[in-house]
């Protein structure tokens, strides 16, 4: 099978062109679908055309959005390093993660070891990469088991770990997130964890999944430098 990196003729760098031009052009159409929408609702008034109206403004703004996000996985990154409380930063994540997954992230079982320690992070890209791990545990569990979520500081590391059990083995997790598009299905291309692993890439960490034999677990770990600035104490 021809890898990602052959793309059947297509180097990963304008396939990359390609999937920011594009989704940029449907953003664009999508924009003009929902001004003209907006005129058409202003014109007809309340009633049950303006209501239909206006769901059909929510369907586009939420296609609009999924185009944002496509394209987003594929944006250059350049972290903006600040230091920040750990704890208030998990606590932000918990109430983001609750609010994306709704019922769903009460499966989750948070399992923090901090107390006022602080360190280096973008905070958006760290949100958007734990966020993505939270989302693809869930998605990918099995049955109702609940999906562990652990932050604890290990020599001069901040690990993030996700865990959950898997009644069967789970091989080439070690390969996870190394391609974009190995994958695809209904409202995902294969992108979560590939994005995942460039933002860890630009934050100098580590991303480490694998599967543990004896305890009959998946594990995913991004793993964070607490000092990454060259002027950190």
């Amino acid at each position: 099978m021809m890898s990602l990196q052959d793309g059947a003729g297509i180097p990963l760098p304008r396939l990359v062109n390609f999937v920011r031009q594009v989704t940029h052009d449907v953003r664009n159409g999508l924009n003009a679908i929902d001004l003209q929408t907006a005129l058409i609702a202003e014109i007809a008034g309340e009633g049950e055309i303006g209501e239909e109206l206006g769901k059909l403004r929510k369907m586009v703004a939420h296609v609009t959005g999924d185009m944002q996000q496509l394209s987003g996985h594929f944006a250059e990154l350049r972290p903006l390093l600040m230091q920040y409380p750990v704890q208030e930063f998990l606590q932000g994540l918990k109430e983001s993660v609750e609010e994306e997954l709704g019922t769903q992230a009460k499966r989750i079982v948070w399992e923090i070891r901090f107390e006022d320690e602080e360190m280096d992070m973008d905070y958006t890209l760290l949100t958007a990469a734990l966020t993505e791990l939270a989302r693809n545990a869930i998605y990918f569990r099995e049955g109702d088991q609940a999906i562990h979520f652990n932050a604890w500081d290990e020599d001069g590391n901040v690990v993030f770990e996700v865990r959950q059990s898997r009644s069967q083995p789970v091989t080439g997790a070690d390969q996870w997130g190394r391609e974009p598009l190995v994958s695809s299905r209904r409202g995902g291309y294969g992108l979560g964890l590939y994005y995942v692993r460039r933002i860890t890439d630009s934050l100098g960490g580590a991303l480490d999944a694998g599967y543990d034999a004896k305890a009959g677990e998946l594990r995913v770990r991004l793993i964070l430098p607490i000092n990454k600035r060259p002027d950190s104490p």
